[in-house]
């Protein structure tokens, strides 16, 4: 798990590095010394807060993330208005992490490094879900349940952080299943127990449900739940096409 978790605190390193001449007028021209600093001690603030807030969730504690990246908690609190502000971004480098872009509006085609859909919609499938409960497993940890479940009495950041979650599910489940189902060959929006059963199969509830309580691998939740959505895509496919007198899949999709 850690392993992985390493993996992307490492492309977020780079990502990072990017970041600061992209906002430049003249991507050329290099940032100060002092802007090179303030970057390096945000980058080293966020990649502890990642790490300490998969492992202890909104429990985490600005001492605790101070500790692991050796900056003061005075420093953070220059970086960050509160805890809650800090944990909030925390959550948004944890989507970020999983593939998903830093602002939910720039939603596109696909999650940054997942595989690209082509004329194999099964093997598109069986990436995605491979890709899904792997960073699932690797970067939330316990976090999820504060993501998933905020209390009644959560702070407004943390609503807001309710809000985005939701947000990402809704928009990325039902552009990712209407760009299978137009794959696959079917015609005008998929059934909605179609997208259902993606956002059943493709959760972070699933990873757990599965890894916790069954003590399977990310990869073997992945081949599960791709063989699951394989079989719905092409049944929901086939049940149009006869609905409409037409030809449907192969056998060798059924």
């Amino acid at each position: 798990m850690w392993n992985d978790l390493r993996v992307v605190l490492q492309s977020l390193d780079r990502s990072h590095s990017k970041e600061m001449y992209v906002d430049s007028p003249d991507r050329q021209q290099r940032p100060s010394l002092a802007e090179e600093r303030q970057q390096l001690t945000q980058t080293r603030i966020r990649r502890a807060a990642m790490q300490v807030v998969a492992r202890r969730g909104f429990d985490a504690t600005v001492d605790e993330i101070a500790e692991v990246s050796g900056v003061s908690p005075r420093t953070i609190f220059r970086h960050y208005a509160t805890h809650d502000r800090l944990i909030a971004a925390t959550v948004r480098d944890l989507f970020e992490a999983c593939g998903l872009p830093r602002n939910v509006d720039t939603l596109g085609s696909s999650i940054e490094g997942s595989p690209q859909m082509s004329h194999d919609v099964d093997l598109f499938i069986e990436g995605i879900a491979l890709t899904w409960h792997t960073r699932s497993a690797s970067i939330f940890g316990a976090a999820f349940w504060d993501i998933y479940s905020p209390g009644n009495d959560a702070s407004e950041v943390f609503r807001e952080v309710h809000a985005l979650r939701r947000d990402y599910r809704v928009r990325g489940v039902s552009h990712l299943v209407d760009l299978i189902w137009q794959k696959a060959g079917g015609t005008g929006q998929p059934p909605e127990r179609l997208v259902m059963a993606f956002a059943l199969n493709l959760s972070v509830f699933a990873t757990q449900a599965l890894t916790v309580d069954f003590e399977r691998t990310p990869s073997q939740i992945g081949s599960l739940t791709a063989d699951i959505l394989k079989m719905l895509v092409w049944r929901a496919v086939r049940e149009q096409c006869s609905a409409e007198g037409e030809s449907g899949p192969t056998l060798e999709h059924a």
